[in-house]
Parts: structure tokens; sequence; C-alpha cells
């Protein structure tokens, strides 16, 4: 197999091409921001809900990571607000996704436990209509998610704070959700949490993530992974079967980036997310940073791109990444460990 790796000097040529534009879009109403959000578009109106952060103090500073409940609400046309309705818990690092008219949360994790609870929401007009889904089979955090049609997918994560991860694939078929969570085949490589997904031309792209090892030293550290999958499925009966295909390794780990950007029906867009070198950095406060680098990925002939550095914002991890009108939002997210934004970045082509 032969890997495409196209250079180009750098993402300001990127910009004056009209490839790719980036733009600050309105900010979250709060002057920290959050990680690990859940987000969706239902009826036009954008929500993002839960997440965590350390008000106060940094991390090394002593500060205690805080989880929320909070729901903002932007209405098409409108401003932030942050609604009177709550979660049903303080919680975030779940998958969400936006299914027709509705917004669907799955799983997540609160200060204490990981959750198994799956529900929508609704946007009325003048308030958010919550509706219950089949829990998740275990508790389940830090996994992916993604629609392949009607079916709602859920990939990797793990079950209990500090748990090992999972090499896990469910699907809920979101027509006869009655059925239940159904355990189908995982992708043929090691199990992870904080992978990022993407749908094209109804296969779903499962790349990245991060479990653990131990090096030469004897010390456990992070192991940032750097393969590609696609998964296609269908139904045989009353069952779904899933059908993987190795791929093209990327050229720099990305957990935790979010969802995948599909840009101009054709290429994935990954921005942010954790690398190797920068995993290894134990200390927050001497933390450089999420690597800047862009990279474009070609599903139709698994080829990638390399389109440099965007300077003009920092890179982010940890965050809902949601379609809306004629782009996509990166909502609010991390910028360094403990460190969040409450800026929303806006990518269009």
């Amino acid at each position: 197999m032969i890997y495409l790796f196209i250079f180009i000097n750098a993402l300001p040529s990127m910009s004056q091409t009209g490839q790719i534009r980036w733009s600050e879009f309105s900010p979250l109403p709060d002057k920290s921001g959050f990680a690990g959000m859940y987000a969706g578009v239902t009826s036009g109106t954008l929500i993002a809900m839960g997440g965590a952060n350390f008000p106060g103090q940094y991390p090394w500073e002593g500060g205690k990571k805080k989880w929320y409940d909070h729901i903002y609400v932007l209405p098409e046309g409108g401003q932030w607000h942050l609604s009177e309705q709550k979660l049903p818990a303080p919680s975030g690092y779940g998958v969400s996704v936006s299914y027709k008219d509705r917004v669907i949360i799955a799983g997540g994790c609160t200060d204490t436990h990981h959750l198994t609870s799956v529900y929508s929401y609704r946007w009325s007009g003048s308030r958010l209509e919550k509706e219950s889904l089949p829990d998740l089979p275990q508790p389940l955090a830090y996994m992916t998610g993604a629609l392949l049609g009607d079916a709602l997918i859920i990939l990797g994560g793990s079950e209990s704070p500090g748990g090992p991860p999972l090499k896990l694939a469910l699907l809920l078929d979101l027509l006869n959700p009655d059925s239940g969570w159904q355990k189908i085949e995982p992708w043929p490589g090691p199990e992870r949490i904080l992978p990022v997904s993407g749908v094209w031309n109804d296969r779903l792209f499962l790349m990245s993530g991060e479990n653990s090892l131990v090096n030469s030293f004897g010390e456990k550290c992070r192991n940032i992974l750097t393969d590609n999958y696609a998964l296609a499925v269908h139904r045989e009966g009353a069952q779904w079967k899933a059908s993987w295909k190795k791929l093209s390794p990327i050229p720099r780990g990305v957990a935790a980036a979010g969802t995948l950007p599909l840009l101009n029906g054709s290429r994935f867009m990954i921005w942010g997310g954790v690398d190797a070198v920068t995993a290894h950095y134990r200390d927050p406060a001497t933390h450089p940073g999420i690597t800047r680098s862009v990279l474009c990925y070609y599903p139709g002939n698994d080829t990638w791109e390399y389109l440099g550095n965007q300077d003009k914002y920092p890179s982010l991890v940890t965050l809902p990444v949601v379609p809306y009108q004629d782009g996509w939002l990166y909502i609010s997210g991390e910028i360094k460990p403990g460190i969040r934004t409450p800026f929303i970045i806006k990518i269009s082509e």
C-alpha cells in the first residue's frame, strides 16, 4: 500500500485560496468555558450542555474539577442564553449527535461514576422537550459516536473512572429504539478511549484514540494511536452486522479531537487532538498546548494531506464539533490540561 502525503507551505496560503475559512462564532457566555460538553442542533437551535472545568484555581494550583448540568441555548438568529432547564445530572464526556429535529445524548460521566443514560432533546420554540431512549448496556464515557443513517453507533470508551479502555462497538436502531442496543463486531485493532470519528458515503471512520502501555522503565504511560478504520453495517433479519476495513494510518495521533468535519462532501479535516509528543508532558504548567497542525483525509482514495499550521486560534481537545448551517462549530473545549476556552471556532469551505 502506498501512502500519499501532499505538503503545502502553510495555512495562510490555504485561507488565501479559499480552501477553508476560519472565523470566530458567538462565544459561550462564560468566562472560562468547559471541556467535554454535549452539543447539537434541534429545529435550527444550537444547544451546548454540561461539561467540566476548574473554577478558581488550575489543577496544578490545587484546583478541584467541577461538573455542570447547565444548558446553553442559541435560537436561530438570536443570542446565547442560559436555560432554566438542567441536565439530569452534572455530566460530560459522552456522545451527542443531531438526529432529525432532536439532539441525542448518550453516556458520559459525573464526578463519581460513568453513565448508562440515553435521551434526546427537542426545541419546541420556548423550551426543550426531553425524551428517554434505551439505556446503554453498560456505563460508558470517553467514547466516540456517530450516525450511519438511522443507526446510532458508539465505539470505545471506558466503563468507570480510571477504568481500562474498551474494545466495544454498540448500535441502536433509531427507527426501532425499543429493540435496544446491540453489540456489533468491533474494529480489528486495540482498545481505546477518546477516539474520533466521521461519516462519509454510509461508512463510519474510526481514528486514533489512546490506551496505555508500560515503557522500558516500568512506568505506565499514554499510548496515542494512529490507526484508521472504516465501518459499514447492514441488517440480517433482526441482527445488525458490521464490516471493518483497515486504512492508511494517520500521520500523527489525534485523540480527543472531536467529530471529524466533512468538507465539500469529500474530505475530513482534522484540527487539534492529542499527539504522541504533547501526550508525554506531565506538568500542565509547562504544557506547550495542542499541536496546531491541520490534516485532511480523503476517504475516497485513502490518502492524507498536510495543510500546515493554523496559528490564529489555539487548537482544542475534548469538545463537541457540530455541523451548523453552512459550516462546522468547534464548541469550547480544552487548550491545555486544565485550561478551557469559551470561544467557538467556525470552519467552512
